[in-house]
């Protein structure tokens, strides 16, 4: 009998062991050590990674632009190591590719990104905001795409931003989560002193404006929004479905 219970529990270790792997969050810190020139630091981990080389990515291109964009050419000082300060060997056999052939079931990857354009496609970073598309800003790696994420926003010292993004919130006002990588692409995040702006057409709509007009001015612009929507509504005849608060 004791064999038998020996032989179960072996078993039960090797069917949870691929679901352990696979619910293990990726962590992101982004801060922004040097706004006034354009920089934000990325500091990402990946921890219980199964064993075997490691492929780090760069996106190439981003939802909605249907071009490729390169975004690897806006990253650099790239250090990667097992998550306590040693380095591991890391091979670069394209642009926007990192692979670490050996390490112990952690990786940490540090580097910076440059980003002067708020266009919605690239990063903007001054002293006043950050805007983030995530494709051209975070590094992924392929196989770990379905795993949950979180990301963690380190405003400037002194600095009142806040987040505006579609990622699920957290206990932490500056700690935000996706269930995964496609949902992580597509949520582009604004930090800044913003003003928030609502309407409701069957839904709650939000508006976080960074600007420097008049609140008259953000009283308009989201008028004019609200009356799009309407709009919308009557030619299509339904929105987008909101997601639910606590959807994952």
């Amino acid at each position: 009998m004791a064999r038998r219970h020996t032989v179960f529990a072996f078993l039960l270790v090797l069917f949870l062991q691929p679901r352990a792997f696979a619910q293990t969050p990726v962590a992101y810190r982004l801060s922004f050590p040097e706004a006034a020139h354009h920089l934000m630091q990325v500091e990402a981990t990946f921890t219980t990674v199964p064993p075997g080389p490691l492929e780090l990515r760069m996106s190439r291109s981003s939802p909605g632009r249907y071009a490729l964009h390169e975004f690897a050419k806006n990253v650099y000082d790239v250090r990667i190591d097992d998550g306590a300060g040693r380095p591991l060997v890391a091979e670069q056999p394209d642009t926007s590719q990192w692979d670490v052939p050996r390490h112990s079931g952690v990786v940490r990857v540090r580097y910076k990104v440059f980003g002067d354009a708020t266009d919605g496609t690239y990063l903007g970073v001054d002293t006043s905001h950050a805007h983030i598309n995530i494709p051209a800003t975070l590094m992924w790696v392929r196989g770990l795409e379905d795993r949950p994420v979180r990301v963690s926003f380190e405003p400037p010292p002194g600095a009142k931003w806040k987040v505006a993004t579609q990622l699920h919130s957290t206990d932490d006002p500056l700690t935000f989560s996706a269930a995964n990588l496609s949902y992580l692409i597509d949520s582009p995040a604004e930090l800044s002193d913003f003003v928030l702006r609502t309407f409701s057409v069957g839904q709650p709509f939000r508006i976080a404006l960074h600007h420097d007009g008049s609140g008259r001015d953000a009283d308009r612009f989201a008028a004019d929004l609200e009356r799009i929507v309407k709009e919308e509504l009557a030619v299509f005849g339904e929105l987008p479905r909101n997601r639910p608060p606590d959807s994952p």
